[in-house]
């Protein structure tokens, strides 16, 4: 060997023990058209690099090559290191395999002299493990044994569509992983609700509160479309219509800083092309990832609709105006009621009580606490059944709901009935729900369940269902359904005081979740 072999030989023996030349230089990916090229950090990969901790929750937009950093970045630490296990996890087996694809071509295109020195002893669909005693697996979930790295990959999507499966990866997979490793958690915003978006809560509180991170906090990364230069085109010939115009206008003195023309003209083509996806899978801000209509939401159009025309709002109280209720029962399940006044024809959503294991009477004080005056009490079908316990003697049966009520004071009760097809009253909703205006600090739960009521997930067919899921939102939706039915089918129309309560005085033991 010459010594100018030699020299090469240390050249290159020094550049392989510098991680970061070695992300950029030693390893070979495909692009969008399947041809293969070096791996080379993009600005928005490199932001993250410089900015990653051990725990990570990221926020994304669309193709900001994240999962090719990570995968990059298991490759690394299993070939360089002994004894390194690392896992990956998505929404499904087929999405984990082409992850894991992604190391196993980066690894088949090493140079020979490495891959002689970091052999692998299985390379597999699921896992591929080498002779340092390094592995990678995938799969939905992960129980046992410990894991140095963990990718999570679309858990906004695991949340909403599979909870359980959330709440398995977060009870399993997490704690395999102990303080000091990395965890990357990343995902697009699937609505307000989900494990997910409790994991990024969370995380953006201690960022916004600047709290130093703990081994075992997450740290919050958000990238927005704007961010990078990845989404840009030329400006030359797009048009832009007003609405883009002020909308980006809006987000610069949101941002402090001008957006490109060239920015501008990739998010109008952009726009233009997504519609109603554009907030979830390219946006702005991290509250607009997550007000972003979702798939499956009955209502999440509608919604937005109402935002964009000023329909959700601070309302008034008009203390001459009769105040309407909509009942959903819960004991084990939660006990929901909205208020309504009807003003001049115009529909006002402006209260909200929520609660969990108390009796109907805890309600009806509460209720009594506002001092209005009352119009009609609207109950659901199950206003008709007995109560065990309720009977005043041996001889005589339980006593209604409904009865129970009116003997506590209740008066203009109004009993909604069943309709056996739950997809007709969902859309008698949907009718009447943009008529309406909406307070959202004294509805602020109850407009939370709204946001979130949705189609049950399919697992097996991998589709939405065509009946709602049961869970915390539906029994707030179930609420204003009761509500919006026994307007439409009693006529109220009045704008007269009816009565104002007298108050009772019951024993309660707990307080509920009053949102007026």
């Amino acid at each position: 060997m010459s010594d100018f072999d030699l020299s090469l030989m240390i050249d290159l023996e020094k550049k392989l023990l510098d991680r970061e030349w070695r992300m950029d230089n030693l390893y070979y990916v495909q692009d969008k058209d399947g041809n293969k090229v070096k791996f080379n950090r993009w600005e928005s990969q490199q932001q993250f690099w410089d900015n990653m901790w051990f725990l990570n929750i990221i926020l994304k937009d669309r193709q900001r090559g994240f999962s090719t950093l990570i995968a990059i970045f298991i490759l690394d630490s299993c070939l360089f290191n002994s004894n390194i296990k690392a896992g990956i996890i998505d929404i499904s087996l087929p999405d984990a395999q082409l992850k894991l694809g992604k190391i196993s071509f980066a690894y088949k295109n090493l140079p020979e002299f490495l891959k002689v020195t970091a052999t692998t002893t299985t390379d597999s669909k699921t896992g591929i493990e080498w002779e340092n005693g390094s592995s990678v697996y995938v799969g939905t979930s992960h129980r046992g044994g410990t894991l140095q790295i963990l990718h999570i990959s679309e858990f906004g999507k695991i949340s909403i569509r599979f909870p359980d499966k959330a709440r398995e990866i977060k009870t399993g997979a997490l704690n395999t992983v102990a303080a000091g490793n990395f965890v990357f958690i990343e995902s697009t915003a699937e609505g307000s609700s989900g494990e997910f978006f409790e994991f990024c809560k969370r995380a953006r509180d201690i960022a916004d509160r600047k709290i130093p991170l703990t081994k075992l906090d997450y740290k919050f990364q958000f990238f927005g479309w704007w961010e990078g230069t990845e989404n840009e085109i030329d400006p030359d010939n797009v048009e832009i219509s007003l609405e883009t115009i002020t909308y980006l206008d809006a987000l610069e003195k949101e941002l402090g800083f001008k957006l490109s023309d060239r920015k501008r003209a990739w998010y109008a083509k952009k726009a233009d092309e997504q519609g109603d996806d554009m907030l979830r899978e390219f946006p702005s801000t991290a509250d607009e990832a997550f007000s972003a209509t979702v798939e499956g939401v009955y209502l999440a159009k509608i919604l937005r609709k109402m935002k964009k025309a000023g329909q959700i709002c601070v309302i008034p109280v008009n203390p001459g105006i009769p105040v309407n209720t909509g009942w959903d029962f819960g004991l084990s399940d939660k006990m929901t009621i909205w208020l309504h006044q009807r003003v001049q024809f115009q529909e006002r959503l402006i209260g909200y009580i929520e609660g969990q294991d108390e009796d109907v009477l805890y309600y009806w004080k509460e209720l009594q606490k506002l001092d209005y005056v009352y119009g009609h009490h609207f109950l659901p079908h199950d206003g008709e059944t007995r109560r065990i316990g309720t009977a005043r003697s041996a001889e005589e049966k339980p006593m209604k709901l409904k009865q129970i009520l009116k003997e506590a004071g209740m008066k203009n009760i109004k009993i909604v009935p069943r309709i056996p097809e739950k997809w007709v009253a969902i859309q008698e909703v949907k009718r009447w729900l943009p008529t309406a205006f909406i307070d959202p600090i004294k509805c602020k739960r109850g407009l939370e369940c709204l946001e979130n009521f949705r189609k049950d997930y399919d697992e097996n067919m991998g589709k939405f269902k065509d009946h709602p899921r049961h869970d915390w939102s539906s029994n707030g939706y179930d609420g204003l359904e009761t509500l919006c039915r026994g307007l439409n089918a009693h006529g109220v129309i009045t704008d007269t005081p009816v009565y104002r309560p007298v108050m009772v005085e019951l024993s309660t033991p707990r307080d509920a979740d009053v949102g007026y």
